[in-house]
C-alpha cells in the first residue's frame, strides 16, 4: 500500500488526489491525516483507505503505518515541535517497514551556512533520514507563487503598479504547488526513477536528493510577468531590507505576512532560492514544469480584483 500524510491541508489534499489519479484504483492509497473526517478525499473512492496518524501521538502511528509500502511524508508546519513530530513520523516508518520513505523539504536545505529559517527542520530531518535506513527520496521544493497570492502581495502590487523588495537581482525558482504535488505522486508510486536522477549520490546511498524548482527570476522579472498576465502597469520598487515590511503594510499587506516575506528578502539577495533546474523538474513531472507567467494569467481574475 501507499500513504500519504497530512491530508488535510492544502499540499496532502493535491498529493493524494495525484496519486489516486495515477494508481486509478489498482494500488491499495492510505490518507493518513490526525481527523478522518478531514481526509482530503471521498473516503468511498476506490482503493482509498482513510486512517488517523498523529504524530504528537505516536500511538497512532504503527496501526496507521500497517501494510503501508511506500509513505509520502508531508513536512509538518513550521512550529518549535516540527522536528520532533518528523523524527516519530520516521521511527513509526521504519517500526512499520515501509519501504520507501519521500520526504518534501526546501531548497538548500543541506546547507549549514544556509541562513533561512525555514530551512533548519529540514536540514535535521534529511540528516535523520540519512541515517535511518531507509531508502527514501528527498524532493526539495523552491517557492509556492500561491505566496504570493496568499499574502495579497501580487493583487496589491498590480493594484498599486509596484513590487516593493530588497531582493535586487536574486532570483526565485517558483514552481507551482499542483506541480510539486504531482511529482511528489510521481515519486511516491513508482512512475520515475529518482535513483538515476541524483548524479550526487554516493555509492551505496540509500537516499536520493532532488530539486523541484522553476526557472530564476528577479522580482523585476516576476513584476513583468505581472504586466504580461494582467495588462496592467507594474514596477520592482528597490527599497531598503528595514523598509521593506512598511513598503508592504503600505501597499496593504496585513503586517505579520510583511514581516515574514520581507524577512526573507537578504536570502533571496544572497542566491539561497537561486537553484539551477538541471532538467530533473521535467522528468520528475513527465512534462515542463507551469510557468510563473501561465500562473499568473491562470489566476488573471484574482490579480485584478479590487483592492478593498
Amino acid at each position: 500500500m501507499l500513504a500519504v500524510t497530512g491530508t488535510a491541508g492544502r499540499f496532502g489534499r493535491l498529493a493524494l488526489a495525484a496519486v489516486l489519479d495515477l494508481t486509478a484504483g489498482r494500488t491499495g492509497t492510505v490518507a493518513l491525516t490526525r481527523d478522518p473526517a478531514r481526509a482530503g478525499a471521498d473516503p468511498a473512492r476506490p482503493g482509498l483507505f482513510v486512517r488517523q496518524a498523529d504524530f504528537a501521538r505516536p500511538a497512532t502511528l504503527p496501526p496507521a503505518l500497517a501494510g503501508v509500502r511506500r509513505l509520502l511524508l508531508v513536512s509538518t508546519e513550521r512550529s518549535p515541535r516540527r522536528f520532533q513530530l518528523h523524527e516519530a513520523a520516521v521511527e513509526a516508518a521504519v517500526a512499520a517497514g515501509v519501504e520507501h520513505l519521500v520526504y518534501t523539504s526546501v531548497v538548500r536545505a543541506g546547507d549549514p551556512a544556509n541562513p533561512v529559517p525555514e530551512a533548519a527542520d529540514h536540514r535535521r530531518t534529511e540528516r535523520l533520514l540519512a541515517g535511518s535506513g531507509l531508502a527514501h527520496t528527498v524532493l526539495r521544493f523552491n517557492v509556492w507563487p500561491q505566496m504570493l497570492l496568499l499574502s495579497g502581495l501580487a493583487r496589491l502590487a498590480v493594484a498599486h503598479g509596484e513590487l516593493p523588495s530588497s531582493a535586487a537581482h536574486g532570483r526565485v525558482g517558483y514552481i507551482t504547488r499542483e506541480d510539486t504535488a504531482w511529482a511528489a505522486a510521481r515519486v511516491l508510486t513508482g512512475a520515475v526513477d529518482t535513483g538515476a536522477l541524483d548524479t550526487a549520490a554516493a555509492p551505496g546511498a540509500t537516499g536520493a536528493v532532488l530539486n523541484v524548482t522553476g526557472p530564476g527570476l528577479t522580482d523585476a522579472e516576476v513584476a513583468a510577468a505581472l504586466v504580461e498576465a494582467t495588462g496592467r502597469p507594474v514596477r520592482h520598487r528597490p527599497v531598503a531590507d528595514a523598509d521593506v515590511p512598511g513598503a508592504l503594510t503600505a501597499l496593504g499587506v496585513p503586517p505579520a505576512l510583511a514581516a515574514g516575506w520581507g524577512e526573507n528578502d537578504p536570502f533571496r539577495r544572497q542566491g539561497w532560492f537561486d537553484v539551477a533546474d538541471d532538467g530533473t523538474t521535467r522528468r520528475l513531472l513527465g512534462r515542463a514544469p507551469v510557468t510563473l507567467g501561465a500562473f499568473f494569467t491562470a489566476h488573471r481574475a484574482e490579480l485584478t480584483a479590487a483592492t478593498p
